[in-house]
């Protein structure tokens, strides 16, 4: 089997990380706030390990949570009051849009949502016409999970502090693909997830809050401790962490970001920018075929899109993984919006994303495939 789906989410895993969910799994569970362990508990050094990764200057401002859909949902609704204004953009994932169409529709907030150029991007100056005096928040994705498209992160952010706006990044698609430093965005929240570019478990992710930004807790429940209050406790981070941790899920993030850290981000950056550059070149000699991706040099990533004019993208889906056992991805992706912008709505596109475990003759079997189909 060729696997050519790592956007949605990566695989294989490294044997360090599937070694680490079982040893986790032998081991007696135990709760970092209320008993004695002989060991920094697993919660406390994934939450250090994320920080050093991404140059965070406060651990403890590092939430832990089930993916980037609780995180963007935690920092969404946290954050918001009544009849404030948002203003998000064509690119974004539905674990943005969906949370912001909800709140829009039952009349909490008015949200407004910039279009993009292709191959994806934002330009600033359109998220500037649209701040208004009830902006409370911008939402935008570091990285296109259709094109492969990278915002201009410090842009966004240097305007967004100018108005004291918070500043959403959905850095999903980017986290473990390219080098994001976090250290000097004080107004901004980061949220990730671990089963894609940073090579861990599903069911993992997470925040990084600035320090000039607190949330109102939206997941409440038990914490292990002060039982007998009525609400959550006001400390960091347990206030925004109620309920049972993926304990075994944070031992393989945390091995495989160890793992990561054992090469450089652009190791594995200088990897997909190769295959995508293949891949683009090969494609591009098929007079059926259009592109909808990152120009390849750019592509750290590694996601590329296309059509085949005259095919469906769901049919050559099914063809490649039924009859030639290669797994790509077809459809709107979960990013409805960009489509429009590119032309592709609603049929959506074939996408293959790369990790840097892919080879480029797994890319010469693609492509043999696809000619045989056009055949």
């Amino acid at each position: 089997m060729i696997y050519f789906n790592n956007a949605a989410t990566s695989f294989p895993k490294p044997a360090s990380v599937i070694r680490a969910v079982a040893e986790n799994l032998k081991t007696p569970p135990s709760n970092p706030h209320r008993e004695n362990v002989t060991a920094a508990h697993q919660q406390i050094q994934c939450r250090d390990k994320i920080a050093a990764f991404f140059n965070f200057p406060y651990p403890q401002r590092v939430i832990l949570c089930s993916g980037a859909t609780d995180a963007l949902n935690m920092a969404i609704n946290g954050i918001l009051k009544p009849q404030n204004h948002v203003i998000t953009t064509q690119i974004e994932h539905n674990a943005v849009l969906r949370p912001l169409y909800h709140l829009r529709d039952n009349g909490s907030i008015a949200l407004t949502i910039i279009d993009c150029c292709q191959p994806g991007r934002v330009y600033v100056k359109k998220i500037a016409a649209s701040i208004a005096p009830e902006t409370r928040l911008v939402v935008i994705g570091h990285a296109s999970n259709v094109t492969g498209a990278l915002q201009d992160i410090d842009s966004i952010y240097h305007l967004c502090a100018q108005h004291n706006i918070p500043l959403l990044i959905d850095m999903s698609q980017s986290a473990g693909a390219v080098a994001i430093d976090t250290a000097e965005f004080p107004l901004a929240i980061w949220a990730f997830t671990g089963h894609k570019s940073l090579l861990g478990p599903q069911g993992t992710g997470g925040l990084l809050i600035g320090e000039a930004i607190d949330l109102i807790p939206w997941r409440l429940g038990g914490t292990g401790i002060h039982s007998d209050l009525e609400s959550m406790p006001n400390i960091w981070p347990l206030k925004y962490e109620a309920g049972t941790p993926n304990t075994p899920g944070l031992a393989g993030l945390t091995a495989a970001i160890d793992y990561l850290q054992t090469h450089s981000i652009k190791y594995f950056a200088d990897k997909k920018v190769a295959l995508s550059r293949h891949l683009c070149e090969e494609l591009l000699k098929l007079p059926e075929t259009v592109l909808f991706a990152e120009a390849p040099d750019n592509n750290c990533c590694g996601v590329v899109s296309f059509n085949i004019n005259g095919w469906s993208p769901d049919d050559i889906g099914y063809i490649l993984q039924n009859s030639f056992d290669i797994r790509i991805r077809t459809g709107l992706h979960c990013a409805p919006l960009v489509h429009h912008a590119l032309g592709t709505f609603p049929q959506g596109t074939i996408r293959v994303s790369f990790s840097a475990f892919n080879q480029h003759d797994e890319i010469d079997e693609l492509m043999r495939a696809l000619q045989s189909i056009i055949k």
